[in-house]
């Protein structure tokens, strides 16, 4: 039977037709399969998720197998970027949207202004921090090899999303604090990054998975 890698991420591992084209094959994690061919895959990736809904899908994927060997995690930058409105505010979010698409200047200096003063996030940090808790525990409890891909962001992504760049210190610091070396080490340029700031260029996620490959064959464990 092979060993089990299972891989629960939010878009960063996915393909992409914006800001720039990016074919699923080309994705650090179906270029990490290639390098493991003896392991057995098993991959959620969903669009927008925080730390919160993965750790809720996690026991059904991590039960589908007897034995899983390895648990890599790349989902952070949702739960912790500056938001306007958080998630359960979907009357004021649909208000202020309306009212921008009438008076667009505007509209775009409120929502603006509400993201810098509120000062909210989908996953507050004390949360993210129990959150990455749950993980580290029951992947020590399975005895399964923990790798979490740390918060990546160009250094002009802050001109884009003003506050972000303490955010993703501030939900770094939180992985290195609870898993040590279980967080990937890495750190990229600024050309490593497409346009947003965030999405990793094609020829960067082959890099990560060199990382990644180069991390597991140490066997580095939580």
């Amino acid at each position: 039977m092979k060993d089990t890698i299972l891989l629960l991420t939010d878009s960063l591992a996915l393909g992409r037709k914006q800001p720039e084209a990016l074919l699923l094959d080309d994705t650090w994690a179906f270029l990490l399969r290639s390098k493991l061919p003896n392991f057995e895959w098993l991959q959620l990736s969903l669009g927008g998720a925080t730390s919160s809904d993965l750790l809720a899908q996690s026991e059904y994927w991590l039960s589908s197998r007897r034995t899983v060997s390895w648990l890599i995690i790349q989902v952070g930058i949702v739960d912790c970027a500056p938001r306007a409105f958080s998630r359960n505010e979907i009357i004021q979010q649909k208000a202020l949207g309306l009212f921008t698409r009438f008076f667009p200047r505007c509209g775009k200096w409120i929502f603006e202004r509400l993201r810098k003063y509120r000062k909210v996030s989908y996953v507050k940090a004390d949360v993210f921090r129990e959150n990455v808790r749950a993980f580290r525990d029951v992947a020590r409890e399975r005895d399964i090899g923990l790798l979490w891909i740390p918060v990546l962001g160009a250094k002009f992504y802050e001109r884009l999303l003003p506050g972000v760049t303490q955010r993703i210190t501030e939900t770094n610091d939180i992985l290195r604090q609870e898993l040590g070396a279980s967080v990937l080490d890495v750190s990229l340029a600024d050309e490593c990054y497409m346009v947003d700031g965030h999405h990793l260029r094609q020829e960067t996620h082959g890099y990560l998975a060199h990382a990644i490959l180069k991390h597991i064959e140490q066997g580095r464990t939580p």
